[in-house]
């Protein structure tokens, strides 16, 4: 009876062991792995917001550019100014966020002309002097009081020059707070809170009074100061996280995010305490059943060890057959259930993981990039201003062509064909934005029209091309859209004579598709992975470049003609 009670302890204690380790890193690779998801899904969502402010200002900017090139500026008439400043801040006061007296034009005596009727003294702020000795063409100023109204702007400061280089004055525009803060306001990570900030701790967003001064504090001494990623998570302190993504074409701005740590893995201390329940559930079964272990050892005590044994190396695919009615016999019943329980629970994981992943794509796929938005219709504005809105139509019918492909009536795979139409109207977009410098080539076979491949790759890598490879080149360029067969894989290739890489770039880029460092660029990255989560290896990006000669990126992927596989 002794050696009976003695073995059912060394059988439970086993037992226990078994499903508590188990328990523990099943529970605790979980919990990793859903905070890794979670991490970089709002990474990738501040990055998108960046560049949408990012956008925002490169609007502005250019905005800037082309009034203070406009002849009634440049010939610094006191009595045309007036009238063009006045019509001017009464046309674009509401995309500068502010009621009335957006726009100002200096000389550098320091008086400003911001009405017909109004002028102002400058020389006491910052920026003015500041203007007086930079060689930059532009620059923003720290947060000021508004002398029109009162109202907290940030002033956007861009050069007058002679013909022959010499500044003579200055275009300011005043960028109303309110404004920055209604852009940075839809972001919504975890509930955090964010506002943008530059490197001395200058905030740019309205707001701050509703944060604590010390988180406040902590905020502004974690700003980078220089970072190899354009965006960042740090923990200022045990209770919060802080995600900073540096805005492009900004002075040093980064557009900062505050997220609670309870708000930020609040799925996965979830998922982690389910786990918890599930196994605490096992761990009693376990131990119950252990006690209902009779004397009568044989050699199913010998496969009940060996299957946990595997199930403590990793196989979860172990059966017992259940044999006779006895105690033994119900605690392989009991451990079949538990294994099945255990395998269902890894499986929902998995599929959590999996749906995590697609809902993060499904967003990608789903944005259209806003500042292409707006600078189209600013396209649109200004061609109709300068030419008589003769190209108008032409323009409307590519980027109403551009919509419809882009959303497809939610469909997944489309037609090359729709593809090809598709990046052709984003070209024609593109060609009236940049006719001195943009042509383009596309080579298509008939045959391949009718291959179905996912919605949205060629546009990704054209914009790439456009803006990184032909704009930088400041002369003109070409791209050139191949679609060819290379036995059953159909290859899509985007080519452009721009500026073209470094070979080091290359290989950055083409580690990052393999997941073995940070994306260097999301929209290439973002291609090449919706092409694995579809076909899997080896299908994806390759990308080739010379620096000056340009770039190639090509797509290969299976060929696919069954209509009926989709849902089209």
């Amino acid at each position: 009876m002794k050696l009976k009670w003695k073995f059912t302890l060394l059988f439970t204690l086993i037992l226990t062991g078994t499903f508590v380790l188990s328990a523990v890193f099943t529970s605790y690779r979980s919990y990793e792995s859903s905070r890794k998801t979670t991490d970089e899904l709002s990474l990738q969502l501040m990055a998108s917001k960046a560049s949408e402010v990012s956008g925002w200002l490169s609007q502005r900017i250019r905005e800037l550019h082309t009034i203070s090139r406009t002849p009634t500026v440049t010939a610094m008439e006191e009595t045309a100014l007036k009238e063009y400043v006045t019509k001017l801040s009464s046309d674009m006061d509401a995309y500068y966020g502010n009621e009335y007296g957006t726009f100002g034009i200096n000389d550098f005596s320091g008086l400003e002309y911001i009405t017909e009727n109004q002028t102002i003294d400058v020389r006491d702020r910052s920026y003015f002097k500041e203007m007086l000795i930079t060689d930059k063409p532009y620059l923003f100023s720290a947060p000021v009081s508004s002398k029109t109204d009162g109202t907290p702007i940030t002033v956007l400061c861009y050069g007058i020059s002679d013909e022959d280089g010499s500044k003579k004055g200055f275009v300011a525009a005043s960028i109303s707070l309110k404004k920055l803060t209604e852009i940075t306001g839809n972001l919504s990570i975890y509930e955090g809170k964010t506002m943008i900030m530059d490197r001395r701790g200058m905030m740019y967003t309205m707001g701050a009074e509703s944060y604590p001064k010390e988180i406040l504090l902590k905020i502004r001494e974690s700003i980078p100061s220089d970072s190899p990623f354009p965006v960042i998570q740090k923990a200022i302190d045990e209770n919060h996280h802080v995600f900073y993504a540096e805005i492009p074409s900004s002075p040093g701005w980064y557009l900062c995010t505050l997220v609670e740590n309870e708000k930020l893995y609040q799925e996965a201390s979830a998922l982690s305490l389910s786990l918890s329940k599930v196994f605490v559930t096992m761990f009693g079964a376990g131990i119950l059943g252990a006690f209902f272990i009779s004397s009568q050892i044989t050699r199913r005590i010998t496969n009940l060890s060996v299957a946990m044994d595997h199930v403590q190396e990793g196989n979860f695919n172990t059966r017992l057959s259940v044999q006779g009615n006895d105690e033994i016999a119900e605690l392989s019943h009991h451990f079949n259930s538990m294994l099945k329980d255990l395998r269902r629970l890894m499986n929902e994981v998995v599929e959590t993981q999996k749906e995590k992943r697609k809902r993060e794509l499904e967003i990608l796929q789903a944005q259209i990039n806003p500042h292409f938005i707006y600078n189209t219709l600013d396209t649109l504005q200004w061609k109709a201003l300068e030419y008589g809105a003769s190209d108008l139509s032409e323009l409307i019918l590519s980027l109403s062509s551009f919509f419809r492909v882009s959303l497809s009536k939610g469909k997944e795979m489309i037609p090359l064909r729709e593809e090809i139409k598709h990046v052709r109207s984003y070209l024609d977009i593109q060609k009236a934005r940049y006719e001195e410098i943009l042509t383009y080539e596309i080579q298509v076979e008939e045959s391949l029209d009718d291959v179905f491949l996912p919605k949205i790759l060629l546009q990704p890598l054209v914009e790439n091309a456009i803006y990184h490879g032909i704009k930088p080149k400041l002369a003109q360029g070409k791209i050139s859209i191949l679609a060819q067969l290379e036995g059953e894989d159909l290859l899509l290739t985007v080519q452009d004579n721009g500026v073209g890489m470094t070979e080091e770039l290359v290989n950055q880029l083409e580690e990052a598709f393999e997941g073995k460092r940070a994306p260097v660029s999301y929209g290439l990255h973002n291609v090449h992975q919706r092409i694995r989560l579809t076909y899997g290896t080896p299908y994806g990006l390759h990308v080739e470049s010379c620096l000056q000669d340009g770039t190639a990126v090509t797509i290969r992927l299976p060929m696919e003609k069954k209509e009926e596989m989709y849902d089209v």
